[in-house]
């Protein structure tokens, strides 16, 4: 772990039960927006941080981050506010590194939330992708990424002023961070199991309507009764911006689950 300093948002009062949430790729702690003081007007103290190399937190060396990584970065963030357990969830990217965490950190994590993410690891032709994308990345900048994955990252419907808002957020990301991403991601291995024996309650929300990860690759741990799993209609990658009250009191569900208030 390193001694970097997460940017970060924190709602509710400190001693309050703690929930943090993970952006995803190649976004940063501002997709929580809607979702932040709601949860926390509820009783719990909200943090999310923004993962290192997005948004403001410091940039990164691309060749050394894994999931596991930035697991090790958000445990050490974690421990600047006590060493009780967190419930964590995380969206996309954010997802695979929870899940990475409460594999190397399972004392920090009383349940854990996947939001339009999944446990599996990359197929080969997504991971060929991935080494396509980080080479346009090199060549010409974040934006490299516009305008498909804007578009990707919402569901068909969706107006066009979530559209603008994905390609400004797009826009503003590094691209060191932005290919350190793409590169642990790549390498990630499969985390079905971690799930499948996480002691705890979990969530899992999806969008059925996601381009990025189709519902069908959405966790359905079997005989696992500790959980709030929700396909939301109609919704895509972003369910926290296309169905915020769906994305609020899901998490609400989940978060009191194990820290009622």
């Amino acid at each position: 772990m390193s001694d970097a300093l997460l940017a970060f948002d924190s709602s509710g009062r400190r001693e309050n039960p703690r929930v943090a949430l993970l952006h995803g790729w190649p976004l940063d702690r501002a997709i929580w927006s809607e979702v932040v003081r709601p949860v926390s007007s509820a009783g719990l103290h909200v943090l999310c941080p923004d993962l290192p190399g997005f948004g403001d937190s410091p940039s990164t060396e691309p060749d050394r981050w894994t999931v596991e990584a930035y697991g090790d970065e958000v445990a050490a963030f974690l421990l600047r506010f006590g060493p009780e357990p967190a419930a964590l969830a995380g969206h996309s990217f954010g997802g695979y590194v929870a899940l990475a965490l409460a594999d190397r950190h399972p004392e920090l994590v009383a349940a854990l939330g996947l939001v339009a993410s999944r446990t599996l690891a990359d197929s080969e032709a997504g991971r060929k992708g991935r080494q396509e994308t980080i080479a346009k990345v090199r060549a010409q900048g974040s934006r490299a990424l516009l305008p498909d994955l804007a578009r990707k990252l919402l569901a068909p419907s969706a107006p066009q002023p979530l559209v603008d808002r994905a390609t400004r957020m797009i826009e503003r990301a590094r691209p060191d961070g932005v290919i350190a991403g793409l590169a642990a991601m790549a390498a990630r291995p499969d985390r079905t199991a971690v799930l499948e024996s996480f002691p705890g309650h979990a969530l899992v929300l999806h969008g059925n309507e996601d381009q990025l990860i189709p519902e069908r690759e959405a966790a359905d741990p079997k005989g696992f009764r500790a959980i709030v799993r929700e396909i939301l209609p109609g919704i895509g990658h972003m369910p926290m911006w296309e169905a915020p009250q769906a994305t609020i009191q899901a998490i609400l569900r989940w978060a009191r689950a194990v820290h009622p208030v």
